[in-house]
């Protein structure tokens, strides 16, 4: 059964919680993105992969499949622009030592930043990662529309599938001239839809003595001690 990213994200199991999790987090991508070193890079990406399977288990590679469709191009393109010691050569194609190795830690440093970020994507809601930045400074009308956007987005999607799969079921997409024509009416469809669904959202607010103020959750950060062994395992591939 396909789960939404709100629902892992709720069920997922978390070894680091509240503010502390966001921080940990972006401090791990901040020593991770400054290293020149691939045992930082091989540390982060081990880390947090074990971390992201912990949490959401078969969820996190499902996610980590998109950059590897843009990984893999990019590897090959460095291997076969890069010059050096030539290690192999068939007519105008050329693989050197340095290229390899160049593309190896390129590849290497995004999957070990995408990790990380991917740990944080499966644990923290949209509402829980603006929560930190509300109470880190960010000015509250940002959270506040940053919110209603997000809100507004989902129901979008819930019903452009909706409308997709009552389209699909009616053979809506069976030819190019159906398929125009179901778009078409899907996209008109779907503005009325829009503008109905603000008008009922803002006299629900309005019905629940909406002050101005977005409601953001809030949770006591715990894991401290995790974190800053892992921390100190990353910082640690500086030194090696």
């Amino acid at each position: 059964m396909h789960r939404t990213l709100e629902a892992v994200q709720v069920s997922s199991k978390k070894i680091v919680r509240g503010d502390l999790k966001v921080v940990f987090v972006l401090i791990s991508l901040f020593l991770t993105v400054l290293s020149s070193k691939p045992t930082v890079y091989a540390t982060s990406l081990l880390i947090f992969s074990a971390l992201s399977i912990h949490a959401a288990g078969r969820e996190y590679f499902r996610i980590l499949r998109v950059p590897l469709f843009f990984l893999l191009p990019a590897f090959v393109v460095i291997v076969l622009v890069t010059h050096g010691n030539v290690l192999w050569k068939f007519s105008f194609i050329t693989i050197t030592g340095e290229g390899i190795n160049l593309a190896i830690e390129t590849v290497l440093r995004a999957l070990a930043s995408f990790s990380i970020l991917s740990y944080l994507i499966l644990t923290t809601t949209i509402p829980e990662f603006f929560s930190f930045l509300k109470r880190a400074g960010l000015p509250k009308f940002i959270v506040e529309i940053a919110v209603l956007i997000y809100r507004s987005v989902q129901v979008l999607f819930d019903e452009l599938e909706r409308m997709d799969e009552a389209a699909s079921s009616r053979l809506g997409y069976s030819s190019r001239r159906s398929f125009i024509r179901t778009a078409s009416l899907l996209s008109y469809s779907l503005f009325l839809k829009t503008l109905n669904r603000a008008e009922k959202l803002e006299m629900s607010m309005q019905a629940r003595c909406y002050s101005g103020k977005m409601p953001v959750k809030s949770e006591n950060s715990t894991g401290w001690g995790i974190a800053l062994l892992i921390l100190i395992a990353i910082a640690g591939g500086w030194l090696l």
